[in-house]
């Protein structure tokens, strides 16, 4: 088991936000971070305290896929799409509200160490909506992420109807349970993970993942009509990550930092791309 907890990343981070609210939007110095997140997607993070309550904040959080240039290549991402993705944050009634942007892009530099991101978009929590313009990052450093790793044991396979695999089958040979600690930033997730190389292509990973809030009660999920579960399904090449859009998951039992088993049937699309479709099951015990 690995537990990360080094923070090192310095910076800015600033986006204009109006709408439901209006936000003049500067992350604290000390609450940067530039994280590389277990499926290699890359995390940038700008958070706000407004007192010293854990829960009294305002963050933006922007998800760029692993296939990002790191020798400073200019790169362009839609939002909405499973390209790349925002998050913002508010402080209102008495609890925090999650913003997702559904359309917009992001302008990326990024050398491996130092990354400039400009943004704007539109984000939606139900029916309250969010303009935000003139966001710009500039980071400098890698934080590693608040995450505790347990290598498992136990099993998850799928059987795709569909998609970008060479074959219909995804055997995991390597499983690993993640558990996170954002100390009062996100919610805290338990992540069961599964993953292989391609038989005939070995340097093409594909992981495959049940992330589960541990606030989230019950063993029935719809996949649809949920922020609390998700499933997706990363290929680490040019296609990169998808999540379920649809589909159900069944637990056979609470899960834990130790243990998680059910099945699931899920919808994925990429883009504009047509659907697939994943059936399996899993069972992943921490090993000892």
């Amino acid at each position: 088991m690995s537990r990360e907890t080094v923070r090192g990343t310095t910076g800015t981070f600033v986006v204009t936000v109006r709408g439901a609210q209006d936000i003049d939007f500067e992350g604290d110095p000390s609450e940067m971070r530039l994280e590389r997140e277990w499926n290699d997607e890359w995390h940038l993070v700008g958070l706000r305290r407004l007192s010293n309550k854990p829960e009294d904040f305002e963050a933006c959080d922007v998800y760029l896929p692993a296939d990002l240039p790191t020798d400073g290549t200019p790169k362009s991402y839609q939002f909405g799409n499973n390209t790349a993705r925002l998050h913002f944050w508010t402080r209102e009634n008495q609890g925090n509200q999650t913003y997702v942007a559904f359309e917009g892009s992001v302008e990326v530099t990024f050398d491996g160490t130092h990354i400039t991101a400009s943004f704007s978009c539109t984000a939606a929590f139900g029916s309250s909506q969010l303009k935000l313009t003139n966001g710009k990052a500039d980071l400098t450093g890698l934080s590693i992420a608040l995450t505790s790793q347990y290598p498992a044991t136990g099993e998850l396979s799928v059987d795709f109807q569909g998609g970008p695999l060479p074959g219909s089958k995804f055997v995991a040979t390597e499983l690993r349970i993640d558990s996170s600690d954002f100390d009062g930033h996100r919610p805290d997730r338990r992540i069961f993970i599964g993953d292989h190389y391609d038989k005939d292509l070995p340097l093409t990973r594909n992981i495959f993942a049940i992330v589960i809030r541990k606030d989230e009660k019950g063993l029935t999920h719809d996949l649809a009509d949920s922020n609390n579960v998700w499933i997706q399904f990363q290929r680490l090449d040019m296609y990169g990550t998808v999540t379920a859009h649809a589909g159900t998951l069944t637990l056979n039992e609470e899960v834990t930092d130790d243990h998680a088993s059910g099945e699931f049937s899920c919808s994925f699309r990429r883009n504009d791309g047509p659907v697939f479709t994943a059936e399996g099951t899993f069972r992943l015990t921490r090993a000892e």
